[in-house]
């Protein structure tokens, strides 16, 4: 291909459909940039060089600007929100052409059993009809929906376990997990490209060590990673990172924990015992990486507040134990024993509700809403997640800013939103979620990339393009190289900056002009162009 377009190219024709003139190119490799030009035909690059602008059909001058690899959010969770409006503008507005979904135990498919009624009930809100139930399905549907970004696939052992357990807290017996390890087979033969787990949130919590291991040993056949929530991201921090790291050498996988983080003050020195313990297992080896947002909250359902026995059977018996005034009382000496600092209810934010009745309470702390509804912050929790049939979003603001650096400058840690793609309109604007679905990959390049910053702004670009594109396996994107995919990003270097805050976070970022996927422009001066050349990626295809 390569070849041919040098020597029509020769004839001073027009032969690109896109030329990409006089930009500094940052290849994704982790090298210095360069200026060069990028020429574009069909959904490929097919030169880089010095061109002529009459060799193109359709020219971008990128001086001043950074031409760099489109960005892949390596922990996305848009598995149903790019069924629910496929335009994905919170991510590509950022730059993000490809998503990595199935991430902390939930996933698009398998649904079966218990999984399948649950996601069943939850998107019929969304107007989305489950109408499959095996990895084939689901990744049929999504091509059907055609998003404007690439999407790549992980497995949810939650929904495994869900399918074929269910919300039991027990161990699952040889024949469920030989049906657990079936379905896994399954889907990865269909093109998932590994295993994801949420060991804080159920049906995870109830898995044991031995189980996990059945299961990764059979990614590690397929040569997939696995991607973990770890059990504990705070008091027992070092031991569930610990298990992780044993357990994927064990199985000889290769190992993604997910948002690493040290959550809660008094656990923020834990953090170089967490770096020794990874660059141990990875002198010896292990392919072990970790991804990270720029931002000092987390976010998740509020219900993550409470002991895991309440989840026990699903969410019709985590209701009734909610309204169960003895079971409140278990819950609330749980709620103290852990959350003993006054000040933690001032540090948990209600992002997000499903009832027009509590919206006021978004954006407002556990403390600000007791004082509303004149009761106990533990009381308030109860009565909101009953309320609300437990669809609570929160924010929880117990992180280090020191420790966000050291974590992000670390050569193994990928930039990744933890968050689902938005829209400023329509279904996907819901209350007020973290900035973090909006301003993830602007803020990295704005505030900790550059000179006199946290990092080169070639390492920055490393970490979210060509060492995500190395951990999955994806040998023909996210570098910029001749007969690579055309996923490319052209933004100012100077100007780039994420506009999302907590109290607004419906902003979009500012500085990148042209998004490119697929050889197709879809953000053209800052703007969506309603292009929609997303590609559904199967692992091995």
């Amino acid at each position: 291909m390569t070849g041919y377009y040098r020597k029509r190219q020769e004839r001073g024709k027009a032969v690109y459909d896109i030329l990409i003139k006089d930009g500094f190119v940052i290849d994704g490799t982790g090298e210095g940039g360069k200026k060069r030009d990028i020429g574009i035909a069909g959904d490929r690059i097919v030169f880089i060089g010095d061109a002529s602008i009459t060799e193109g059909t359709r020219v971008i001058r990128a001086d001043g600007s950074v031409v760099a690899p489109g960005f892949i959010d390596i922990h996305s969770h848009s598995d149903f929100n790019l069924l629910a409006d496929p335009t994905a503008e919170s991510k590509v507005c950022q730059g993000v052409t490809t998503e990595v979904v199935g991430q902390c135990g939930l996933s698009g498919a398998p649904l079966e059993g218990a999984v399948w009624v649950r996601r069943k009930n939850e998107l019929a809100h969304m107007g989305i009809p489950v109408t499959w139930s095996s990895l084939d399905e689901y990744l049929q549907r999504l091509e059907e929906a055609k998003p404007i970004v690439n999407v790549a696939t992980l497995i949810g052992h939650g929904n495994l376990r869900a399918a074929v357990v269910g919300y039991e807290n027990r161990l699952a017996t040889g024949r469920e997990l030989r049906r657990m390890s079936h379905l896994l087979s399954r889907d990865l033969a269909m093109g998932a490209y590994g295993l994801s787990t949420g060991l804080m949130y159920p049906p995870g919590v109830y898995a044991s060590g031995d189980e996990l291991l059945t299961l990764n040993r059979i990614v590690a056949e397929f040569q997939g990673i696995y991607a973990t929530h770890l059990r504990s991201e705070g008091d027992q921090l070092v031991e569930a990172i610990q298990e992780a790291l044993s357990l994927a050498e064990r199985a000889g996988v290769s190992l993604q924990i997910s948002h690493l983080k040290t959550y809660g003050k008094k656990n923020w020195g834990k953090l170089p015992t967490v770096f020794s313990l990874i660059e141990t297992f990875r002198s010896r080896g292990l392919a072990v990486h970790v991804d990270r947002y720029p931002y000092t909250a987390s976010s998740t359902g509020l219900d993550v507040l409470l002991p895991s026995w309440v989840w026990e059977g699903g969410q019709q018996e985590e209701l009734n134990r909610l309204a169960d005034p003895a079971c409140r009382m278990r819950m609330t000496e749980s709620l103290q024993v852990h959350n003993g600092d006054p000040e933690f209810w001032d540090n948990v934010m209600v992002s997000a509700v499903k009832s027009s009745e509590n919206r006021r309470f978004e954006g407002k702390t556990l403390r600000e809403i007791s004082v509303s509804r004149r009761c106990s912050p533990w009381d308030a929790v109860y009565e909101l997640l009953r309320e609300e049939e437990l669809d609570v979003e929160a924010l929880f603001f117990f992180m280090s800013e020191e420790n966000l650096g050291r974590i992000l400058a670390k050569e193994y840690c990928m930039i990744g939103s933890d968050s689902a793609a938005r829209s400023v309109s329509g279904i996907l604007r819901r209350g007020k979620p973290h900035p973090r679905g909006f301003g993830t990959f602007p803020r990295i390049l704005h505030q900790w990339a550059g000179k006199g910053k946290g990092f080169p702004l070639e390492t920055a670009i490393h970490k979210m393009t060509g060492l995500p594109a190395e951990k999955l396996g994806l040998r023909n994107r996210s570098v910029i190289r001749e007969e690579n995919f055309a996923d490319l990003v052209v933004f100012n270097p100077s100007a780039i900056q994420d506009r999302a805050d907590y109290g607004q976070p419906f902003q979009l970022p500012v500085g990148i002009d042209y998004v490119i996927i697929n050889g197709t422009i879809v953000i053209e001066e800052g703007r969506l162009t309603g292009n929609r050349p997303g590609t559904v990626l199967r692992k091995g295809s």
